[in-house]
C-alpha cells in the first residue's frame, strides 16, 4: 500500500512539473463546455447529456453516429475537440512514459 502512494506521488509530482495537470483540467472543462456550446448551437441536440455523449464519441474517434451536429457552430466545436484531445493524449503519453522512466531511476537509487 505505501508503495502505491509513493508511485502516485511521484506521478502527481511529474503532473505538477511538467503543468500537465492544468492541462488536464482544462481539458476536461473545456469539454463540459464544449457539450453545452454544442447542445444551445445545434437543434439536434436537446439535451446535455447527449451532447456529453456526442463529445465522448468525437474524443475517442469512435464516431457512433447516433448523435449528430449539423450547426456550423456545432461542428467548429467538434473539430476543436479533436484537436484538443490529440495534443492531450500526447501529452499525456509522454508524462506517463516520464513517469516509469522516473520511477525506473529511483528504484535503481534505492528509493
Amino acid at each position: 500500500m505505501k508503495q502505491k502512494i509513493k508511485r502516485l506521488h511521484i506521478l502527481g509530482e511529474i503532473l505538477t512539473s511538467t503543468g500537465a495537470d492544468k492541462i488536464l483540467m482544462s481539458f476536461i472543462g473545456f469539454v463540459f463546455l464544449d457539450a453545452l456550446i454544442i447542445m444551445i448551437s445545434d437543434p439536434g441536440v436537446e439535451q446535455y447529456g447527449d451532447a456529453l455523449w456526442y463529445c465522448y464519441a468525437v474524443i475517442s474517434t469512435a464516431g457512433f453516429g447516433d448523435v449528430v451536429v449539423t450547426s456550423p457552430v456545432a461542428k467548429l466545436c467538434s473539430v476543436i475537440l479533436t484537436a484538443y484531445a490529440v495534443l492531450v493524449i500526447a501529452i499525456v503519453t509522454g508524462v506517463v512514459v516520464n513517469y516509469y522512466t522516473e520511477l525506473i531511476a529511483r528504484k535503481k537509487q534505492g528509493n
